[in-house]
C-alpha cells in the first residue's frame, strides 16, 4: 500500500509537470494507493486554481473511480501536530499528514518530495 502526497497527484494530472509520466505509471499499478482527505482536497484545489473548477473536478471523478484508490480516514491530528513542529519548517502540514498516514498504515509514501521519504526513513527500523 501506498499513500499518495500531493507531489504525485499534482504530477499525474499536469502533463508539464517533470514527474508527469512516473505519476501516470505509479498510479497505474495495481498497489493500493490510500489519498488522505486533506490532501486530496489540497490537490483538487490546486488543480482547480490553476486548470479551471472543471480540471479540478475531472481529477476528482478518475481519482474516486480508480479501484485501487481509496479516501483515508483522519488520523489523529496530536501525531501530525507533532511531525509538524519536529520538522521545523522542513515539512508542510499536508506532508505531515502524509508521514502519520504511512506510519498508521504502515505503508510507503507514494511523493516525489524527498522531505517525505526521508522523515518516514527516519521513523522506520
Amino acid at each position: 500500500m501506498h499513500v499518495a502526497d500531493t507531489s504525485a497527484l499534482y504530477a499525474l494530472f499536469s502533463e508539464e509537470d517533470r514527474f508527469h509520466e512516473r505519476a501516470v505509471k505509479d498510479v497505474s499499478r495495481s498497489d493500493s494507493i490510500a489519498v488522505p482527505t486533506e490532501i486530496l482536497v489540497e490537490t483538487i484545489d490546486l488543480l482547480a486554481y490553476r486548470f479551471g473548477t472543471s480540471a479540478g473536478k475531472d481529477a476528482l471523478d478518475f481519482l474516486l473511480g480508480l479501484p485501487h484508490v481509496s479516501i483515508t480516514e483522519k488520523v489523529e491530528f496530536g501525531a501530525v501536530k507533532e511531525i509538524y513542529d519536529r520538522a521545523k519548517g522542513t515539512l508542510s502540514l499536508a506532508d505531515a499528514f502524509v508521514v502519520q498516514t504511512c506510519v498508521t498504515l504502515g505503508a510507503e509514501a507514494l511523493a516525489y518530495d524527498r522531505r517525505i521519504v526521508e522523515e518516514l526513513r527516519k521513523r522506520r527500523p
